[in-house]
C-alpha cells in the first residue's frame, strides 16, 4: 500500500472512531478491508456504533470552533466515496480511500 494512501486511511480511521466515541453509544467497532488488486488498491473503512447518544451538557467553557466539527469534511476530502448506513440498533459510517 502506498504510504500516502496509508496516511489518508489512518486519518480517516481516527476521525470516524473519534466521532463514534464522542457522539454515539458503545460499542464501536472498526473494519478495514483492502479492495482491488495491486494496480487498483483501495481501502474501505467502516466504523459501526450502537447509534446516536443523547446530547450531553458539557460543563465548563464551550469548545472553540476550531477544536471540533471538521471530521466529516476531512473524511469527505480524503475519500473517493463515503457515507452513513443507519439501521435498527446502530450506525455504520464508511469511507473508501483510493
Amino acid at each position: 500500500m502506498p504510504s500516502d494512501l496509508a496516511d489518508d486511511a489512518l486519518l480517516v480511521v481516527s476521525e470516524l472512531i473519534t466521532n463514534a466515541v464522542v457522539h454515539a453509544l458503545p460499542p464501536a467497532s472498526l473494519c478495514l478491508s483492502r479492495q482491488g488488486g495491486r494496480a487498483a488498491c483501495a481501502v474501505r473503512i467502516e466504523v459501526t456504533d450502537a447509534g446516536p447518544a443523547l446530547r450531553r451538557h458539557h460543563g465548563g467553557s464551550p469548545r472553540q470552533p476550531e477544536e471540533s466539527g471538521r471530521g466529516s469534511v476531512i473524511v469527505a476530502a480524503l475519500s473517493a466515496r463515503s457515507g452513513t448506513t443507519t439501521y435498527q440498533g446502530g450506525t455504520t459510517r464508511w469511507a473508501e480511500i483510493r
